[in-house]
């Protein structure tokens, strides 16, 4: 009887599958986008400017808190690199423990407490947490500065600024920035071996007590912790803490290069150069482009399914990746396309960067290539859902970008909605050619020659940006 019921299943299994055309050839079209459901975290506010974002998930006993403060960027000037010094100076004890007694208190609890220039974190068993709480607030209110901390630290950044002196990818971060934004600018500026040896201790105790405050605060929990318990732990810890009061710096816009310019800078012991095409963009979150931009930067340079990686890597073998990326916030942003090249493909490889670049700009992308992009989005995105400090990110981006609350629950229906004019548009709008940057540091005897017969004109810098002169830098070679 068992047998007989078996087969007469199989029989109505086989007509099901003989009636349905399947027609293997196409792929399934895509369905609607996800509804995202998101929870709103507990939010409070402290007498002091701290806002507190409270995000529960009880599956494990661990509890997770970060603070951080929302400065904008930040002008050093000539004391640039004390920020940065000073948010290490914080890890380095406190006005009642040693560094040594600071860390063992912290080993003895299996937590993890570090505190920074721009804030501090602290994650714990759920039994230890209150405490492991309590040192990252010790660490970030009552740091000792001690002179011997001082000293090592900074000896220790000018080493690495030494060790970093021929290196191509170290000088190319700095002098992409500095051209991109001027020297002048919080984003251009960088440190110095004369810059960190003027510092003192005074200097960065100043910078603390002007940087390090509740003024403009956000203070987020994650984790097994009830609202009510986490606002009695920030109220215990932080709710008499004053300090200076923090604005938003109103920073001037930075125009890019009327026509597209080529800037290099020598690095004699390169064996690759790197290759930085850049122009600066306006992109806040809340702008509709924000979107379109997202897809139209996965096409280009998102990753090893993306033209450039295809182009520079996979067709011509010029580098192991090309990638792009695409900022976006309150001020601007870069839109940047890079790689390590071989020297002597550099010239080859800057028209490769620029006709991909122009090709986005000028020709619809195809309705294939925009659905990848998407279905790449829509994935990942869900994906990092699972983790809850997620949701208190996107809490804190909607509260600092002064987005809609729905922001996030409507990412990917936004998202989804896209079109190929879209990207088009965008790409146009936000991506230069005629008026763009490249950026090249590497063995320029390799290269030069090549970019002045390919119609570039090309200026010289030196590692930290300055012009250099030379009488036929600024004159292409006739073809």
């Amino acid at each position: 009887m068992k047998k007989l019921f078996i087969l007469a299943a199989v029989s109505l299994l086989a007509q099901g599958i003989s009636a349905q055309t399947i027609n293997r050839s196409q792929k399934p079209k895509p369905g609607p986008a996800p509804v995202i459901t998101i929870a709103d975290p507990a939010i409070y506010k402290l007498a002091n400017g701290i806002t507190i974002l409270v995000v529960e998930n009880h599956k494990l006993p661990k509890v997770s808190a970060s603070y951080s403060m929302d400065a904008g960027p930040i002008t050093e000037g000539g004391k640039a690199g004390v920020v940065s010094l000073m948010g290490s100076m914080l890890n380095e004890g406190t006005t009642s423990k040693t560094k040594a007694q600071f860390d063992e208190a912290v080993d003895q609890l299996g937590a993890d407490v570090s505190a920074g220039s721009n804030g501090g974190f602290a994650t714990a068993l759920t039994r230890y947490f209150p405490q492991a709480f309590a040192l990252m607030a010790e660490s970030i209110r009552q740091p000792a500065f001690p002179a011997g901390s001082f000293e090592k630290l900074k000896s220790q950044t000018l080493t690495g600024l030494k060790s970093n002196e021929k290196s191509a990818k170290a000088i190319s971060g700095r002098v992409v920035n500095a051209l991109a934004y001027g020297k002048n600018h919080p984003n251009g500026e960088f440190e110095t071996e004369a810059s960190i040896t003027a510092l003192t201790l005074a200097d960065v105790k100043a910078a603390y007590a002007k940087y390090i405050t509740p003024s403009r605060g956000y203070l987020t929990f994650v984790g097994d912790i009830k609202p009510e318990a986490a606002k009695a732990l920030a109220e215990k810890a932080f709710g008499d803490w004053k300090g200076a009061t923090l604005t938003l710096p109103v920073l001037a816009k930075v125009s890019n290069p009327a026509k597209t310019e080529v800037d290099i800078i020598n690095v004699s012991n390169a064996v690759q150069s790197e290759i930085t095409v850049v122009n600066l963009i306006d992109l806040p979150m809340s702008n509709p482009d924000y979107f379109p931009v997202l897809l139209a930067n996965q096409i280009l340079g998102g990753g090893s399914e993306s033209r450039l990686f295809n182009n520079l890597r996979e067709k011509h073998g010029f580098t192991y990746g090309a990638y792009s990326s695409t900022g976006a916030g309150r001020f601007q942003s870069k839109f940047s396309a890079n790689a390590a090249v071989r020297n002597e493909k550099v010239d080859s490889a800057v028209v490769e960067f620029l006709h991909e670049i122009n090709s986005i700009r000028t020709e619809k992308v195809s309705a294939e290539e925009l659905q990848n992009a998407k279905n790449l989005y829509n994935g990942s995105f869900a994906l990092g859902l699972e983790n809850p400090a997620r949701t208190a990110g996107f809490a804190s981006s909607i509260l600092i970008n002064n987005l809609p609350k729905d922001f996030y629950r409507t990412y990917l229906q936004k998202l989804n909605a896209v079109t190929t004019d879209d990207v088009l548009r965008v790409a146009k709008k936000y991506y230069n050619h005629d008026n763009t940057r490249v950026v090249i540091v590497g063995k320029t005897d390799a290269f030069e020659a090549g970019l002045k017969k390919a119609g570039f004109s090309v200026n010289q810098f030196d590692s930290f940006a300055a012009p250099v002169k030379a009488s036929t830098s600024n004159t292409p070679l006739k073809q």
